[in-house]
């Protein structure tokens, strides 16, 4: 017990310094996940890459300590330990998911809140697509669909990065205290690294919308945790100084693959919430026409 709250101590402390696939890494994915849309999904949204990739790095700047209560309430939302909490067995909201967490013992930041906030702003994209089928020229509503799918990007690709779920997070912890390979920042920081490009990301890409939410973001924590050791094992290449790392094929292929499961899973929620909104009725008090002065 004493080694798991110390494991629990080094999350505390040491979790603010991912960033996330690095600034140019999100948007890189973002700008590939947009582009691999289908043709009958809004041309509006497709034609709106740059500022979807804009908003898609806001929650790694909300990550300042001159916003303090932005920085501490927003830090958990990007990690999920999985080691500490059983994903398939997530109750359906944050506050349920607290006060299990209590029954357990342990604290909800300990664990995270990346797929509540992944399954959030799926739904508050799902419900700017729906206002945008009832008033498809109100730009307002544009606008948001376009903010809306970058948190969306942000926390699809935080899902995908495997070591966003673990306790192992910034590389092994081993009887209680973590390395300092700082292995976290050294894979966040490929995308961006390799220079990879949104054209080869999306080469032979497909995806589909998942048939239940937040299943199917359980589903992929799963799939992506089983990468983790995959993830750890980049430390050969990416921690000796005397390696050219950015030469070795089994960096770049690694590297590859997590760019297109991060691009397939954005893409797949993008598709989800246009498909929820087809049957999102929306309250008879709006009037986005008359609210937004003829839009």
């Amino acid at each position: 017990m004493r080694q798991l709250g110390m494991v629990l101590f080094a999350l505390a402390v040491f979790g603010g310094a991912a960033w996330g696939w690095w600034p140019r890494g999100h948007g890189v994915l973002t700008h590939a996940a947009v582009q691999a849309l289908p043709p009958d999904m809004p041309s509006f949204f497709r034609d709106g890459a740059g500022m979807v990739a804009h908003v898609a790095v806001d929650p790694d700047v909300a990550k300042n300590r001159g916003t303090l209560h932005l920085e501490r309430a927003g830090h958990p939302i990007h990690y999920f330990n999985m080691e500490l909490f059983e994903a398939r067995d997530l109750p359906a909201s944050r506050y349920a998911f607290a006060r299990r967490c209590a029954e357990l013992d342990k604290k909800p930041e300990q664990v995270g809140l990346l797929p509540y906030a992944t399954a959030e702003y799926t739904e508050q994209l799902a419900l700017a697509f729906a206002e945008y089928r009832k008033w498809p020229k109100n730009v307002y509503i544009q606008t948001k669909c376009l903010i809306y799918a970058g948190y969306v990007a942000h926390f699809a690709q935080e899902i995908c990065q495997p070591l966003n779920l673990t306790i192992h997070w910034n590389g092994r912890v081993v009887d209680g205290k973590p390395s300092r390979t700082r292995m976290h920042e050294k894979i966040d920081g490929l995308l961006q690294n390799l220079d990879l490009k949104p054209e080869a990301i999306v080469a032979g890409l497909t995806a589909a919308p998942v048939d239940s939410l937040m299943a199917g973001i359980v589903a992929q924590m799963h799939a992506r945790f089983k990468e983790v050791d995959h993830a750890l094992s980049m430390a050969q290449y990416l921690v000796p100084k005397d390696v050219d790392w950015k030469h070795e094929p089994a960096v770049r292929a690694f590297a590859e693959a997590q760019a297109k499961h991060a691009t397939r899973f954005t893409v797949s929620l993008y598709l989800t919430a246009w498909k929820m909104s087809e049957k999102i009725k929306l309250p008879g008090w709006i009037d986005r026409r008359e609210m937004d002065q003829g839009q």
